[in-house]
C-alpha cells in the first residue's frame, strides 16, 4: 500500500492535501503569526499523528475484546534535543492513555494493554526505524 500526501505553499499559507475523506486538507496559515511564534508545527503534527494512531488502535483493541469504556484521553509528550551532529531531532515520544473502565473489566483491560505494548502503525514505525529516500529536483518555470 502506498499513500501520497501533497504540500503547497502560497505566501504564508501552507496547505497539506491529505486525500482523505475524513481529514481533508490541513491548512497552516501563518499570515498574522509573528515569526518567533511559527516554530513547532511539524512537531505538533507528528505528535498528533502518533496519538491519533495510538488512540485508534487502542479503540479497536478494546472493541475487539468487548471492553466497554466511558472515556479515552490520550496525550503525547515529545522530547527534542540535538544529535551528535548538532541537529535537532525528536529523541522521545511518551504517549499516555487514560481509559475510564469499570473495575470489573480490569482483566480485559490488562489483555488490551499487552496488545498495545507494540504501539500502532505510526508509533511502531517510528521505534522500528523508517527507511527514507530523498529526491530533490529543480523545476525551472518559463516566464
Amino acid at each position: 500500500m502506498q499513500l501520497s500526501v501533497k504540500y503547497h505553499r502560497d505566501g504564508d499559507v501552507h496547505t497539506i492535501e491529505t486525500g482523505g475523506a475524513a481529514l481533508g486538507n490541513i491548512v497552516i496559515d501563518n499570515t498574522n503569526i509573528p515569526a518567533d511564534q511559527r516554530g513547532g508545527t511539524a512537531k505538533q503534527l507528528l505528535a498528533s499523528a502518533a496519538i491519533f494512531c495510538y488512540a485508534s488502535a487502542l479503540n479497536a483493541a478494546m472493541e475487539t475484546r468487548a471492553l466497554k469504556y466511558q472515556s479515552l484521553d490520550v496525550t503525547a509528550e515529545m522530547t527534542v534535543d540535538a544529535n551528535e551532529k548538532g541537529q535537532s531531532r525528536v529523541q522521545k515520544i511518551v504517549i499516555t492513555a487514560n481509559v475510564g473502565i469499570d473495575e470489573e473489566d480490569l482483566d480485559l483491560f490488562e489483555r488490551v494493554a499487552r496488545v498495545m505494548k507494540g504501539g500502532c502503525l505510526v508509533t511502531g514505525s517510528l521505534h522500528d526505524g523508517i527507511e527514507m529516500e530523498y529526491k530533490l529536483n529543480a523545476v525551472c518555470e518559463d516566464d
